[in-house]
């Protein structure tokens, strides 16, 4: 994980110590750090990346959570409020507001650090206690129970309905869906969403759009979602993929794509193209934005 810079926004010593702290245990996690101590100070700043931590008494007498919700629009950084209140409730409004969560005040430089060596600010999990080794028979039983009278066809129908038997693709409408709820949760919980599109010119028949809809299967993931959009587009869709991780798939793909010397309806060679976007992003408003920021010019989605 490459290192990111901390800004603190706060002019309290013992806050300030208690970052600069955490930042030293955080080590190679965190590339240096910056004081900003006043809003008018902050307002000569400009774009802020990597990772925030906001003092609530530097923007007193305002809201820290309405405060919030204007600064992620404007900044891409991971950002972290301190309360004087309960925890519980100040991480819960904080992550409302797209923030990574909110940390007590005094500050526990400990676990400041963890969440600023965490790749999405998210401190470590506790590791759950093993769950029992079911017994196989009666597994398969209550199974059996449960699928017992169930139609054939309600299977088919859903399956119909979220995929294409042909290509092995996600229809668009179920592909669509997908990607509200995932930039829903990526712009609330500022985790990474990339986003692959592989264009081409002219009309394919059946066989090249099989050729091309496996290409770009072979190389997702089984939380990856993919789609054909348009008479000339493949989409990929790719939870926790941050740019460069984007970039190198799409390339992966773009390359295999291209070396399949694929032609379209007239003979003539495939001319491919790929294009990539990641959210969150403060200046793609919603999931369709997001979408269009891919797709060639002049195409449409279908919601």
């Amino acid at each position: 994980m490459p290192a990111r810079s901390l800004t603190i926004l706060s002019a309290d010593a013992a806050v300030l110590e208690a970052c600069q702290s955490a930042a030293a245990s955080a080590a190679s996690a965190v590339s240096g750090f910056t004081v900003i101590n006043s809003l008018s100070q902050l307002s000569a700043v400009g774009t802020i990346e990597g990772l925030v931590v906001v003092d609530p008494t530097f923007i007193a007498p305002l809201s820290v959570q309405e405060w919030a919700l204007g600064f992620l629009r404007e900044h891409r950084a991971l950002l972290f409020l301190l309360t004087t209140g309960d925890v519980a409730d100040a991480d819960g409004l904080a992550r409302f507001v797209g923030a990574q969560g909110a940390l007590a005040i005094p500050v526990n430089s400990e676990a400041l650090a963890e969440r600023l060596a965490s790749p999405f600010g998210a401190p470590t999990g506790v590791r759950p206690d093993a769950l029992p080794v079911p017994d196989a028979a009666a597994l398969s039983q209550s199974i059996g129970e449960i699928l017992k009278g169930r139609e054939p066809e309600a299977r088919e129908r859903f399956l119909d309905a979220v995929a294409d038997s042909e290509t092995g693709l996600h229809t668009p409408e179920f592909w669509e869906h997908r990607l509200e709820e995932e930039f829903k949760r990526s712009s609330r919980f500022r985790f990474p969403l990339g986003l692959a599109s592989f264009s081409w010119d002219g009309e394919v028949d059946e066989d090249v759009l099989l050729d091309l809809a496996g290409i770009l299967l072979l190389d997702t993931r089984d939380v990856d979602v993919a789609t054909h959009i348009g008479a000339r587009t493949l989409v990929a869709m790719l939870p926790h993929t941050g740019p460069e991780g984007t970039r190198q798939f799409a390339e992966r793909v773009w390359t295999a794509m291209k070396a399949r010397g694929l032609r379209d309806l007239l003979g003539e060679p495939l001319d491919m193209e790929f294009s990539v976007a990641v959210a969150p992003d403060s200046s793609i408003a919603n999931s369709r934005a997001f979408l269009a920021s891919v797709l060639p010019q002049g195409s449409t989605t279908t919601a």
